[in-house]
């Protein structure tokens, strides 16, 4: 009777170790990010209001409170501007529209771009694009297009994907991108939040 009484404490102990482990998994870009966009593609192409620089919007790439995957994430506060929206493009090189090749992923088995982002009020309307960057008059381009559509953002961190599907990643310039605009925003500005943005298979 002894003995059985301490296998079941030790059984308890056990299963009380395996659910502190279980809290402690992350779960998101260490599972599933086969290529880091985050990391490899530069935060350098402003659009709209971001073409004034840093007059409307506010960009902190390592904001180290509450990010999805520690120690920091992606900070974005956009005050609305005159052209009433902006963007910004990951490109693989800084500011390529299209003057220099894209990366070739075609071989790579990529199916998805996931990313986790997160509103402050949760009312933060945000368009995510890939690819998409088309100049006629430069020499190089994207060769996919895909996009999220516009998301309604929450106040917590939630996971996202764009299906690239069969899409054709032999020229990929513009790996990531986010627009924004003041017709689906309310008030004079947003802030939001991005991280763990990712190629997948």
């Amino acid at each position: 009777m002894k003995r059985a009484f301490i296998l079941l404490i030790v059984l308890v102990v056990f299963l009380g170790i395996l659910g502190t482990m279980e809290d402690m998994i992350v779960y998101g870009q260490a599972n599933e990010c086969d290529l880091s966009i985050q990391n490899l593609f530069t935060p350098s192409g402003w659009m709209g209001d971001g073409e004034y620089g840093r007059k409307y919007l506010n960009f902190e790439s390592s904001y180290s409170t509450d990010p999805h995957s520690p120690p920091t994430c992606i900070r974005i506060r956009y005050t609305f501007g005159p052209q009433r929206w902006a963007g910004i493009y990951w490109q693989n090189r800084p500011d390529n529209w299209g003057d220099y090749p894209g990366n070739n992923y075609s071989d790579r088995g990529f199916r998805k771009i996931v990313f986790w982002a997160k509103g402050t009020t949760g009312t933060e309307v945000i368009e995510f694009k890939a690819g998409c960057i088309d100049n006629s008059t430069k020499k190089y381009r994207d060769s996919f297009c895909v996009t999220t559509g516009r998301i309604i953002l929450s106040t917590d961190w939630r996971r996202y994907e764009i299906d690239l599907g069969e899409a054709d990643l032999s020229s990929v310039i513009g790996g990531f991108c986010w627009v924004a605009t003041k017709d689906y925003n309310q008030g004079e500005s947003i802030t939001f939040y991005i991280d763990d943005i990712c190629f997948a298979r």
